[in-house]
């Protein structure tokens, strides 16, 4: 998923994002059950070794008695299925196939719906190439035990790992927590009591812009984003840009495949009220820019005029199916 967070902010990796530093925090202590009812949801894109990557930087969290839900979005599942079975096992680990039906939003979809039906109550998104420990998982859950009735979504600060930069973050406060307008979708806690209300990330939508799309309607319908300080997420974000220029204007290298489903999608972002201004504002630059960055630095020049014609010429995803509150809100529209 692309950053919602905003621009880099450089500082050592045990800083707080604007330079200073941080004196390492124990773990809340758990309430009820402990960690036994939350659970993570991790889609799965890749062949058997991406598999055995992500198991291996699972099994921690496994042992400290978290639950895991991995959907296989390969369009094959087979052999990453195979690979969860022998090398994880145990109630706490299942696995379930997709084949890439609804992209990333359809294998986060899924895996809540079996992470619900295992009994979990809250539920962690995880994307694979982001990695989070226990002491995180702990503090994220501390916002919803704290304020069981609060409509709440909960996300980690963010470790950009190529750039060795911590993410913008938030400033404003709600309760003592950092409040945010939007969450990457890795990392996302919410109480799955508040799920009915909160509604499927949408699938129409595939890939990009899947995480600003929720957010957007989450808060629509009455949720507050919590961005905790204490929570911390690695992740990798695209490729290093092969074009100096691009670099120092922030921007990864992605596929042709990418390019589309993110110009396409951010038209249809444009046109959503629940929106806001400013944010549309700033969203219409990006598009008028970017698409000719992509056309005169990137490789594959070919490729992402297609992209971007295919794009621009696309049907618009439907309106998502959402329920609750949401839904009565957007059939006004």
């Amino acid at each position: 998923m692309v950053s919602a967070y905003g621009s880099p902010v450089r500082a050592d990796r045990d800083g707080d994002g604007s330079g200073g530093m941080t004196s390492p925090q124990p773990a809340p202590p758990l309430e009820g059950g402990g960690q036994h009812d939350h659970w993570l949801v991790v889609p799965l894109y890749g062949d058997a070794r991406t598999a055995e990557v992500l198991l291996h930087r699972l099994q921690g969290l496994l042992a400290a008695g978290f639950g895991v839900v991995v959907v296989d979005n390969t369009c094959d599942s087979a052999a990453a299925l195979h690979q969860l079975s022998s090398s994880a096992g145990g109630h706490r680990c299942r696995s379930i196939g997709n084949g890439n039906r609804g992209g990333i939003a359809g294998g986060f979809n899924r895996g809540i719906t079996a992470a619900m039906a295992a009994g979990a109550t809250i539920i962690t998104l995880l994307d694979q190439d982001s990695s989070l420990d226990a002491c995180s998982l702990r503090w994220l859950r501390e916002p919803l035990e704290r304020h069981p009735g609060a409509r709440l979504l909960v996300g980690p600060r963010i470790w950009d790992q190529r750039r060795a930069c911590w993410h913008q973050p938030a400033k404003q406060r709600w309760r003592g927590y950092p409040r945010t307008r939007l969450l990457i979708s890795s990392g996302t806690t919410f109480a799955t009591g508040q799920w009915s209300v909160l509604g499927p990330l949408d699938e129409a939508l595939f890939i990009d812009f899947v995480d600003h799309a929720w957010c957007f309607r989450a808060q629509a319908a009455g949720f507050v984003l919590l961005q905790h300080p204490q929570a911390r997420l690695d992740q990798q974000f695209g490729e290093p840009h092969p074009h100096g220029f691009c670099r120092l204007l922030g921007l990864e290298l992605y596929s042709p495949q990418r390019h589309y489903y993110s110009l396409r999608n951010l038209r249809w972002l444009l046109r959503q009220g629940w929106v806001p201004l400013d944010l549309r504002c700033k969203e219409m630059v990006k598009m008028l820019v970017k698409p000719w960055l992509w056309l005169l630095f990137e490789p594959h020049r070919r490729a992402n005029a297609r992209a971007v014609i295919a794009a621009l010429r696309a049907p618009l995803p439907a309106a998502p199916g959402v329920a609750g509150p949401l839904a009565r809100w957007a059939a006004r529209r």
